[in-house]
């Protein structure tokens, strides 16, 4: 499950386009300086990034004083470098100073208060304030409702990060509640095949298997692989199958077939799951563990092995993609690699777990487990 932070990463055209029409977008003369913070910070240059942050931060406060939007939001992007330096007191600080001059500013219900609201509530639950967090991410989900539209995507982001919180409070009926109208908002807005879908099925999928509904779960999990599948290598009959069916059916034939073939003959479907479908690795492991709980140990053994090659193959892009970037430009990149452990962040790595994800203002590499 993925907790959303505002988004502050470099921003691709069609995604601006959706921060104006959400009514929040960075300043332009913030745009530069925003984007170098994000830099050093992915690369943990903080050293760098922190003194740029406050220099500019003194620099707008000469200029526009201290209650101006502006002040707001390079508060929220200092916040969220201290956030990535675990410093959450300091955080909680520049979050809260920066939602009183938003609130003053723009007024109670603009999307930049949600914005920051929902910050300060991600903040929080970081730090297992669970019940302080929930009041401030119902107040930025009611904000969104109300400028947005019930049905706007990022409402049902809000709905995926309530979810999360009250998951860590047991409050299981509300949080089916919240997923299943997350849900219904990607799919009708986005369609079928938009990630969030499948992500949004995988953190429903992973409440049920908290509550004993290994059933449920285990639908879900279905309807993610076999749209991968389909996505991959079209529609689904007996001469296509999917990476679950193939694992069960190896399950049923182990007493007759001892010498079962490695799944790699069965072809290349791990490729379904490669770098940019984290969900599907992750379901894959999930629904592993769920046949191991089921004792069906060879159809876990199939889908491990199958999310075991996706994530070889994944490293190995990144890998070849380093290389030829450092050959390409003849002088050797010197900055600090990004370590495998950072780049996984970005996905579930256990099987049965979940990460956060993020919103306005984060360095994208940032992720957290909920407990």
């Amino acid at each position: 499950m993925n907790f959303w932070w505002e988004d502050m990463s470099p921003t691709p055209p069609s995604q601006l386009a959706q921060q104006v029409n959400a009514g929040y977008e960075i300043p332009a003369r913030l745009r530069t300086l925003h984007n170098l913070v994000i830099q050093y910070a992915s690369q943990g240059r903080y050293e760098v990034a922190v003194p740029l942050c406050k220099q500019a931060l003194e620099d707008l406060e000469k200029t526009s004083g201290h209650d101006h939007p502006d002040v707001a939001t390079m508060l929220n992007i200092l916040a969220l470098v201290y956030r990535d330096q675990n410093k959450y007191k300091e955080a909680a600080n520049l979050l809260n100073d920066a939602l009183a001059i938003r609130e003053k500013t723009l007024g109670e219900n603009h999307p930049a208060v949600a914005a920051t609201l929902n910050n300060l509530a991600v903040l929080y639950g970081k730090r297992g304030k669970y019940k302080e967090a929930e009041p401030l991410c119902k107040r930025a989900l009611e904000i969104r409702e109300k400028v947005l539209g019930r049905e706007h995507p990022d409402v049902a982001k809000q709905l995926n990060n309530l979810a999360l919180l009250c998951q860590n409070q047991g409050k299981y009926e509300e949080v089916e509640r919240y997923y299943q109208r997350a849900l219904e908002i990607y799919e009708q807005r986005l369609g079928p095949d938009d990630p969030n879908v499948a992500k949004t099925k995988n953190n429903l999928a992973s409440c049920y298997l908290k509550q004993g509904k290994y059933r449920e779960a285990e639908v879900l999990y279905k309807q993610i692989l076999n749209r991968a599948h389909e996505r991959e290598f079209g529609t689904i009959d007996g001469d296509n199958k999917p990476i679950w069916q193939v694992a069960e059916e190896r399950e049923e034939n182990k007493a007759r077939n001892r010498e079962n073939a490695p799944y790699g003959e069965y072809g290349g479907w791990h490729k379904a799951a490669k770098v940019d479908s984290p969900t599907v690795t992750t379901t894959l492991k999930n629904l592993g563990a769920l046949y191991r709980r089921q004792g069906k140990y060879e159809a876990a053994e199939t889908l491990e092995d199958c999310a075991l090659r996706s994530r070889k193959e994944a490293l190995d892009i990144v890998k070849q993609a380093k290389v030829a970037s450092i050959l390409g430009d003849g002088s050797g990149d010197r900055r600090r690699p990004t370590s495998n452990k950072e780049k996984s962040r970005r996905g579930s790595r256990e099987s049965l777990d979940m990460t956060y994800d993020a919103d306005e203002n984060e360095p994208r590499k940032v992720a957290v487990r909920a407990q």
